[in-house]
């Protein structure tokens, strides 16, 4: 059995913006910090998303405020990467991860127990985020 998240683009949206907002404490902090010391340059927090969907969302709702970066590179298979010394520092310097969850990201497992509740997005623990399992080829 292959389990799938039914979320649709709007609901994402949704509950990322939920989470962004829960979570504003902390980005208000790091982005107040790094604009203080100039207000032309971008703010150096950083947010890490796993995959390319998810960094793209998190790219729309940062908006240019803050840096957001991809983990997966193009062509990867988020069911079979292994993480890179480069990849775990990203992880460790980011303000904020965005992931699916071990399910779906089997490699990033070890790497987020290390980061703070506070400071990682873990998807598929979202309440709005319903599970959906079926069987197919695999």
């Amino acid at each position: 059995m292959i389990e799938c998240y039914n979320i649709t683009f709007h609901t994402f949206i949704t509950m990322i913006s939920r989470i962004m907002l829960q979570k504003n404490t902390l980005l208000f902090a790091a982005l107040s910090a790094a604009l203080w010391g100039s207000a032309t340059q971008a703010a150096d927090a950083a947010v890490v998303a796993s995959l390319k969907p998810l960094g793209f969302i998190a790219s729309a709702i940062a908006d240019g405020v803050t840096d957001t970066q991809v983990l997966l590179p193009d062509g990867a298979s988020e069911h079979d990467y292994s993480l890179r010394p480069s990849d775990v520092k990203r992880l460790q310097g980011a303000d904020l991860v965005v992931w699916v969850g071990p399910e779906m990201e089997a490699f990033m497992e070890k790497s987020v127990r290390n980061i703070p509740d506070n400071k990682q997005v873990t998807i598929a623990q979202l309440a709005d985020v319903k599970t959906v399992t079926h069987e197919g080829r695999g």
